[in-house]
């Protein structure tokens, strides 16, 4: 007797979600790039920009996003910091504070090693974000923007926590937020994000897709934007999305 499956009692296998992402930068007038970006495992972001008022600008953010990423992959193997990511963040931020503090009594950096420092981490269904400086960041949600950063003091030259400027005390602003399926989320450094219209933000998010290709031209749409609207500085932009394999 031929027996049939019972079509009621077949689970519907859930549909794969996956991360994707894609950065642009251009060099602004300076002489060297201060802007730097660097990733991990597609779970990890990275974002550093050098304060130009000080000197080794472009290898304080290099050496900064290097930290940050070995102090992710070393401290996520223990279960306390993993369970509560705001004390997780505040280690990432403690530890690379401190490295980039050593770092400046080597003979060659003694005049000075200090930059901003973004931190994202994505998880299965949220996010975590730290952030000591002006980098600024935004998640569209089924057409909703909503900025997870807090608005840049216009009227200080140089923000107020930045890594390598003192021992102790640094603690990162750290916020939370849901990440489903076709939400997007947007990375910038000063010198785009001070540039950019929320228009601007909204036309990239929307361009973003759900290919490699598309969310490079969203990247560089924002890029291309804040360059449009009178930067001139380094520009870096990150552009992360989650979708439905």
């Amino acid at each position: 007797m031929t027996r049939f499956p019972n079509i009621y009692a077949l689970k519907r296998e859930p549909d794969a979600e996956t991360v994707l992402y894609a950065t642009a930068q251009e060099a602004g007038r300076g002489k060297t790039q201060e802007d730097c970006f660097l990733q991990f495992s597609d779970e990890c972001f990275v974002v550093a920009d050098g304060i130009s008022n000080a000197e080794n600008s472009a290898v304080a953010a290099r050496f900064a996003c290097e930290t940050a990423v070995w102090a992710y992959k070393h401290i996520r193997q223990h279960r306390y910091y993993w369970l509560d990511k705001k004390l997780f963040m505040k280690r990432i931020f403690r530890t690379t504070n401190m490295a980039i503090w050593q770092k400046q009594k080597e003979h060659e950096y003694t005049g000075g090693l200090m930059t901003t420092l973004s931190v994202l981490i994505v998880g299965t269904k949220t996010l975590w974000l730290g952030n000591a400086g002006d980098t600024q960041a935004w998640i569209v949600q089924e057409g909703s923007l909503e900025k997870l950063t807090q608005d840049k003091d216009v009227f200080e030259s140089v923000p107020k926590k930045i890594l390598g400027k003192k021992r102790l005390g640094l603690y990162p602003d750290y916020v939370s937020s849901p990440f489903g399926a076709g939400d997007v989320l947007c990375m910038a450094t000063d010198g785009v994000a001070d540039y950019l219209t929320v228009s601007d933000i909204r036309t990239a998010a929307a361009a973003a897709g759900n290919t490699k290709d598309t969310l490079v031209y969203a990247a560089n749409a924002l890029v291309q934007a804040a360059a449009a609207n009178g930067s001139t500085a380094d520009k870096t932009a990150v552009v992360i999305k989650r979708i439905i394999q």
